[in-house]
């Protein structure tokens, strides 16, 4: 039941999170939540990581998207079937695309209102910000980290493993 609870979840928090930045705050207004170090700062971002502008190639970025997560949902199967651990890291991946390509599904009904991906987490400190983000983009980070760690862990102890002298 964990592999469908935590994409679930990833998504509505995500979606609740975007909502209520999008009927409170102005487009690029800010909040301090814990200065300096966050901020709510209200942007859509037309493009893809890292403020790379990819608005000239919505649609084809937004195809590329959902066949991502058609893949992801099939691997994520393959998961479940095994009772793999890797489940877990895949969930927050799969919520965290799902969550923004719900957003970028949106642009492309201009009467919904959406010109971008909803972002709105503001980190930084004395001067420097990182490029704000949102809920899906943390879970996705979070679970791409969590994943490297346990292929990781699992490669070094098959290693250690053919190392070991057998009784």
């Amino acid at each position: 039941m964990l592999f469908i609870f935590i994409p679930l979840v990833v998504v509505i928090i995500d979606q609740l999170s975007k909502i209520y930045i999008k009927n409170n705050f102005y487009l690029y207004q800010s909040f301090d939540v814990i200065e300096p170090y966050l901020k709510f700062t209200y942007i859509e971002n037309r493009g893809i990581a890292f403020g790379i502008d990819t608005s000239s190639y919505h649609l084809f970025i937004t195809i590329l998207t959902i066949v991502v997560i058609l893949f992801f949902i099939y691997y994520f199967v393959l998961q479940i079937m095994y009772d793999s651990i890797e489940k877990i890291p895949l969930g927050f991946i799969l919520g965290g695309a799902i969550g923004n390509a719900i957003d970028r599904i949106l642009v492309l009904f201009p009467k919904s209102g959406y010109i971008g991906v909803i972002d709105f987490i503001d980190i930084g400190y004395n001067g420097f910000r990182w490029y704000v983000f949102n809920v899906a983009d943390l879970s996705i980070s979070c679970g791409a980290i969590l994943y490297a760690l346990i292929l990781f862990k699992s490669q070094n102890n098959e290693r250690n493993s053919k190392y070991r002298i057998k009784p």
